[in-house]
């Protein structure tokens, strides 16, 4: 090979090395922030910290709505193609909240878009969604949930920090001391700020011909100061059989809205059909079934850590503690999430239960 030939041949080959095309991966990243904080795909953690609590708002018996809430989430694409949003839904079946300004579009890498949501507040009670970001980001669909809490206020002032302000226990209660309060039936809360409700803002919850597990959510007990004492009446119940019946107990804010409560970790079911304790998916020997007419007392003794049950059966006078004590001792919710009162039923035919004095 001559000399000439050897130059050509060591261009073309340099030429050829750089016609090899250089791949890059191009890919969309949905990142999602509010108030400056994180919020994690799929997390079922709400705070206040990152707008996902949106808070308390309170309102008077004759305009529910007046006062509401609105929280701004940024939304992002952190990666180095284009996000196309294309659609964003609210898991909300009672229309708590709504969407005020909508982020659906395409964001350029780096590029960000505001969500707004506003709690509308039309019922009292806890009002709770989940939040769907349908996105071509490979993670899938980008969830996370909100709540708000809505509480009735008819005094001028909600709070008060003396012991002889009329206000102090929010017209609900008495005061004993500085922010210490004896409250008056179905209202709790360090200032008996806390209507005790279903979260729809009833007091009383129905079900009828539901196949599987129904959950409704009472209050929220995050007073580590407070004793709650809340009684239940069973007014109506047609068992489906072969189900437990019915599930009273404490929990987190559940995600999946159709299990028998202590099903999942961080769950305390009292059971209706066999008087068992069902927690973490485990059952043990506790106490009486109950039934038709009867009220159940649940007592959770939140400085001490307890939960107790006590059952008055239909025409007796008195409440029978449960168990082979008054109260079995329940481990710290995770994470430092708030406890609810959460009651299940699989009912066959109509079922209903009603807060009581």
């Amino acid at each position: 090979m001559s000399s000439n030939q050897k130059k050509i041949l060591h261009k073309l080959l340099v030429f050829t090395v750089f016609l090899i095309p250089f791949t890059e991966e191009f890919q969309p990243q949905l990142e999602l922030a509010g108030n400056n904080a994180s919020i994690a795909s799929g997390s079922r953690t709400v705070s206040q910290a990152n707008f996902t609590d949106f808070g308390i708002t309170y309102n008077k018996t004759v305009s529910v709505n007046e006062n509401q809430i609105e929280r701004t989430f940024v939304l992002t694409n952190t990666g180095n193609s284009d996000l196309v949003i294309s659609e964003i839904r609210l898991d909300d079946d009672r229309n708590f909240f709504e969407i005020t300004t909508n982020a659906e579009g395409t964001l350029a890498p780096n590029e960000s878009a505001n969500l707004t949501i506003n709690y509308t507040s039309h019922s009292f009670g806890l009002a709770f969604a989940e939040v769907i970001i349908e996105s071509n980001d490979s993670n899938g669909p980008f969830r996370f949930f909100v709540r708000a809490l809505n509480i009735e206020c008819n005094s001028l002032r909600c709070f008060g920090t003396l012991a002889d302000d009329a206000n102090a226990c929010n017209g609900k209660g008495t005061c004993l001391a500085d922010d210490v309060c004896s409250c008056v039936s179905l209202y709790t809360g360090t200032q008996c700020q806390t209507a005790i409700r279903w979260s729809d803002g009833t007091l009383v919850a129905k079900a009828g011909f539901d196949f599987t597990p129904r959950i409704f959510i009472g209050p929220e007990l995050n007073d580590p100061n407070q004793v709650y004492s809340i009684k239940i009446r069973i007014d109506g119940l047609t068992i489906f059989p072969g189900s437990k019946g019915i599930s009273i107990g404490l929990g987190t804010l559940p995600s999946d809205m159709a299990h028998d409560i202590g099903a999942n970790v961080n769950e305390y079911g009292f059971l209706s059909t066999t008087g068992e304790k069902f927690s973490n998916n485990a059952l043990t020997a506790f106490g009486a079934a109950y039934g038709v007419g009867d009220t159940i007392l649940i007592e959770y003794d939140a400085p001490n850590n307890k939960l107790s049950y006590a059952v008055q059966k239909a025409g007796t006078p008195a409440f029978v503690p449960q168990g082979s004590g008054p109260a079995f001792t329940i481990t710290t919710p995770e994470n430092g999430e708030s406890l609810y009162l959460l009651l299940s039923v699989t009912c066959f035919g109509s079922c209903e239960f009603q807060y009581v004095t």
